[in-house]
């Protein structure tokens, strides 16, 4: 894989010249997020041409209420884990990579799929145990992969391997789908959790309104990274976080779609709004191969040329 993009990309840096093997745990191309929802119990779908897919356990409120806390490192995926990388240490002398620990309310949603909506409004204090639940799984996963290879978010988003590798990123994909005084009730306090046992903290959020959960995200503590989903106002999120690295993603729809022209507007508009440039970096996720090879370069060239 890396030396396929460096076939094809490496005037732009990316991928390796050599082809001798590397001891990576994951692939850290592609999230694969199914970790923490094993730890649960839960099962993971695999398809072709699909990253893999957590089948929800939908436990309902009487098994939620005994629900308890997992002992991680006795379940089959965390043991099968640490085989594998004693495996590639014994063999390479060295073992790198992590895989995707997703975030308090997306592995929520493993354990009680989208009734953990419901129990917001019906059920607060169960809502809150099960985050709580979660919340500690996740610390005891995330110290184990950074311990043995020490990063933990790299499978979260690859920008990390160049702004700090010892970054935590915890995935808000799903805050999207909630009011901001719901983030303030159940999710700051597991969050703030997160940032004090696993610094240095980052926040990923994809969605296209993170301008609307930015206030809320200034209440974590120890907050150092801030990832900026396609669509959202970076000029207003840069002005709630004038001192944070803001990483900005990109459209992969729009590189498939748009022409070159397209690409260099955005991008200098992008680097425009998140300046200063030494606490901004670019990157885009998600792409196949409908899009074609000079859009790519195209992405990289229009940074290149506009941060300068």
């Amino acid at each position: 894989m890396r030396r396929a993009l460096y076939e094809r990309f490496g005037s732009v840096g990316l991928g390796s010249k050599t082809d001798e093997p590397v001891p990576v745990i994951s692939t850290q191309m592609t999230p694969l997020c199914y970790l923490v929802g094993e730890v649960f119990g839960c099962k993971t779908h695999f398809s072709q041409d699909h990253t893999p897919c957590t089948v929800p356990l939908r436990l309902a409120e009487a098994d939620l209420e005994t629900l308890e806390p997992p002992e991680v490192m006795n379940t089959p995926v965390m043991q099968k884990l640490a085989e594998d990388m004693d495996w590639l240490e014994r063999e390479y002398g060295h073992v790198i990579g992590d895989l995707n620990p997703q975030g308090i309310l997306n592995n929520a949603m493993c354990v009680a799929d989208a009734e953990v909506f419901v129990l917001f409004m019906t059920n607060p204090g169960l809502a809150q145990r099960l985050l709580r639940i979660v919340t500690e799984a996740m610390i005891q996963v995330v110290r184990y992969i950074k311990t043995r290879t020490g990063t933990s978010s790299v499978s979260v988003t690859n920008i990390v391997a160049q702004v700090n590798p010892s970054l935590f990123v915890t995935s808000n994909c799903s805050t999207t789908m909630i009011a901001p005084r719901t983030y303030r009730q159940f999710l700051l306090p597991g969050e703030q959790s997160l940032a004090e046992a696993l610094p240095p903290f980052g926040i990923h959020h994809c969605g296209s309104d993170l301008a609307r959960l930015a206030p809320e995200y200034r209440q974590v503590r120890g907050l150092e990274f801030l990832e900026v989903g396609w669509g959202s106002d970076v000029a207003a999120v840069r002005g709630l976080f004038p001192d944070l690295h803001l990483n900005a993603r990109y459209s992969p729809v729009k590189m498939r779609d748009g022409p070159p022209a397209t690409i260099e507007k955005d991008v200098k508009a992008l680097i425009q709004a998140g300046k200063p440039l030494e606490k901004l970096s670019l990157s885009i996720l998600g792409l196949d191969d409908t899009v074609p090879d000079e859009k790519v370069l195209a992405f990289f060239e229009a940074a290149d040329r506009n941060w300068q």
